[in-house]
Parts: C-alpha cells; sequence; structure tokens
C-alpha cells in the first residue's frame, strides 16, 4: 500500500497491513492528531535506531 495519501480506513481495511499496525490506528483513533504524528515520528526514530543497532549499521536517509 501506498504512504501518500492513505488513510486509516484504508489501512484497517487492508489485509496486507499488520495486526500492530492496525491495533496503534484503534488505539490512537481519538487522540489529537499532532500529538499522535509527533509521537509516531519518535516510535519511528527509536525503532529505526534498534534496527540499525541490531543490524551492525547506521543510514540517515532523512
Amino acid at each position: 500500500m501506498a504512504r501518500a495519501g492513505v488513510t486509516a480506513a484504508q489501512v484497517l481495511a487492508d489485509p496486507a497491513a499488520s495486526y500492530a499496525l492496525k491495533a496503534v490506528l484503534v488505539a490512537w483513533r481519538r487522540r489529537d492528531p499532532v500529538d499522535a504524528a509527533n509521537d509516531a515520528r519518535l516510535l519511528r526514530d527509536v525503532l529505526e535506531g534498534a534496527a540499525d543497532q541490531r543490524l551492525g549499521g547506521r543510514h540517515d536517509d532523512r
């Protein structure tokens, strides 16, 4: 699924989307979208750092 312009409803209906992603969308449904987006960016950074450490490399494409 392309990321640009995708909605929560589309992700929730997508059988290829992970259960974990769908659970976050449901749990965060009523949150302020700006706060949720900020938390999602921080979570992305934390998880990318953990993946980079596990894989023994570091990439900065941002």
